[in-house]
C-alpha cells in the first residue's frame, strides 16, 4: 500500500474506483462541464451590460474639465459650457452618467449659471429674480443683496442656481412663480465635465473577465472537492472494496 494514496491530494481523482467505466460518472462530467462553461459565458455577457463593481452601465467616463477650469467672466448656463458628447456629473456619482437625462439633470444644465466673477455679474442673468438665497438646497437661507455678494466673495462661489416656488393669493389659489437665485459652492466643488473613456471601458472589461474567471475557477475547485472527496467517499468509502 502506497501511503501517498491516503493523503488528500495523493488519490484526489479516486483512480482506485475506475470512474471512467461508470456511465453515470461520464454523464455527470459532461453535464457539469457544459453547465460550467455556459455559466461563465452568461456571467461575462451579464457583466458586459451592467457594471459589476460600481453599478449602472459599463461605459466608463473620465473628467475632461472641472467647472473652475471652464468658466468665463460672464455668467453662462452649464449647457453652453458643455462640449459635444460631454455630460456634467457629481464626482462621487459618475455611474449615473449612463442614465437617460432626467428633469433634475436638465435643471442643472439649464438653470445653473457659472462665472469667474459671479458677484459682479449675477444680475446679468435674464430672469425675473425676486429673492436671493445662500447654502445647499435643503438648508438655504434668504439674504440681502449685500449678504449675497459677500457670501460669493468670501467662499469663492462660481455657480448659482435659478430656482422657484409657487405663489398663492389670499384665497389659496396658485397665481404664479417667484424665481430666486441660490449661491452654493457645492456646484463647482462637486461637479465636473465628463467625456467617455474608451481606455477605462476596456480596462473594466479586462478586470471583469479576470474576476469572473478567477471566481469561476474557485467554484470549479470547490465542486471538484465536494464531488471527489465528499460525495464519492459517502458512496464508496475510502477505498473500493476488493
Amino acid at each position: 500500500m502506497n501511503p501517498i494514496n491516503d493523503t488528500f491530494l495523493g488519490n484526489f481523482f479516486r483512480k482506485d474506483l475506475n470512474l471512467r467505466n461508470h456511465w453515470w460518472h461520464r454523464l455527470f462530467s459532461v453535464v457539469f462541464i457544459c453547465a460550467f462553461i455556459l455559466a461563465v459565458l452568461a456571467s461575462i455577457v451579464s457583466f458586459s451590460e451592467s457594471d459589476v463593481f460600481r453599478g449602472g452601465a459599463v461605459q466608463q467616463w473620465e473628467i475632461s474639465n472641472t467647472i473652475p477650469e471652464r468658466v468665463t467672466s460672464e455668467p453662462k448656463p452649464i449647457i453652453t459650457l458643455l462640449k459635444a458628447d460631454e455630460k456634467i456629473g457629481e464626482n462621487d456619482r459618475t455611474y449615473v452618467l449612463n442614465d437617460t437625462p432626467d428633469d433634475y439633470y436638465r435643471s442643472i444644465i439649464n438653470d445653473v449659471y457659472c462665472a469667474s466673477n459671479l458677484s459682479a455679474n449675477f444680475e446679468k442673468i435674464q430672469r425675473n429674480i425676486g429673492e436671493l438665497y445662500i447654502g445647499p438646497p435643503f438648508n438655504r437661507v434668504k439674504v440681502s443683496k449685500d449678504e449675497f455678494i459677500n457670501h460669493i466673495n468670501q467662499n469663492n462661489v462660481l455657480c448659482l442656481m435659478i430656482d422657484s416656488y409657487t405663489t398663492y393669493d389670499l384665497v389659496g389659489n396658485a397665481n404664479g412663480k417667484l424665481y430666486f437665485l441660490n449661491a452654493d459652492k457645492s456646484f463647482h466643488n462637486n461637479w465636473s465635465f465628463y467625456a467617455k473613456s474608451p481606455t477605462k471601458t476596456a480596462a473594466y472589461f479586462l478586470e471583469m473577465i479576470l474576476v469572473v474567471l478567477a471566481s469561476s475557477a474557485l467554484f470549479f475547485l470547490l465542486a471538484m472537492i465536494v464531488y471527489f472527496k465528499i460525495f464519492l467517499y459517502i458512496v464508496f468509502g475510502s477505498r473500493k472494496p476488493e
